[in-house]
């Protein structure tokens, strides 16, 4: 939160190497940060827990904020509750893009954080057999683990995954003000871990820092003229969420 931004938009466990393999050609490179935390439950806490922040209004396709910090914000955005595809398992980054561009209208002096869900599985785009894996099954790092399904597939469909988002966020740098920064929480494995680990690792599990789970992309924008960012007192005193709608979500997203 110390960072110079007027807009920063999250892509949920975007690996810095996987950005830079499919960044579009009028895009800045990305610089290689190091996240707080391989997880997003853990990315939350060691961002957000020296709040408030009430300059501040999260859109969020991940249920994480509302559950976790609920009142370090001056509004959330609760979109994996309202925009939730049941086909998909997600929220799709084309209703992402809609509410992010809705929120900058709503809250022209706020800054606006954006959580999106992809490249986070479930995966999206492309045309591998993993492409539209159900999301009423069991979690696809459950299957890497027993070697059903070949990480090499897996990570090709992560890969079209952020692929097929991408011309989405573009969308939106064209169409806000301000300086905007495209990053994420934390990276995703797929089959790689530390020497000492006794497993592959798959996915970002906690407690297990690796490159690929902590090294993530920043890219800057230089989006017009920057937003006069002001604090204000939030309209409601919010609980944290909990429940079978938020249980169910996770589990769509592979969480549980």
């Amino acid at each position: 939160m110390a960072e110079d931004w007027d807009s920063l938009i999250i892509l949920d466990a975007c690996r810095y190497d996987t950005m830079c393999e499919v960044l579009p050609t009028e895009w800045p490179s990305p610089k290689k940060v190091i996240s707080r935390a391989g997880n997003t439950h853990d990315f939350y806490h060691a961002n957000f827990d020296d709040g408030p922040y009430h300059d501040t209004v999260v859109v969020s396709a991940n249920p994480r904020p509302s559950q976790f910090r609920p009142n370090a914000f001056y509004e959330i955005v609760d979109c994996w509750d309202r925009c939730w595809n049941e086909e998909y398992g997600t929220v799709l980054p084309d209703v992402m893009a809609r509410e992010t561009r809705r929120a900058h209208e709503e809250f022209p002096d706020k800054r606006v954080l954006a959580h999106w869900i992809q490249p986070h599985y479930p995966f999206i785009g492309g045309e591998g057999e993993l492409a539209d894996y159900p999301a009423d099954q069991e979690s696809i790092w459950h299957d890497l683990h027993r070697n059903r399904i070949d990480p090499d597939d897996a990570y090709a469909a992560y890969r079209d995954t952020l692929e097929t988002t991408i011309p989405h966020v573009q969308s939106v740098l064209e169409e806000i003000d301000g300086k905007a920064v495209v990053t994420s929480d934390h990276g995703n494995a797929f089959g790689e871990g530390p020497w000492w680990y006794p497993f592959p690792v798959y996915g970002h599990p906690r407690n297990v820092r690796t490159p690929e789970t902590v090294e993530v992309p920043w890219l800057e924008f230089d989006c017009g003229p920057r937003r006069s960012i002001s604090a204000g007192e939030p309209t409601a005193d919010r609980d944290a969420v909990a429940g079978e709608t938020v249980e169910s979500r996770l589990e769509d997203l592979g969480y549980v």
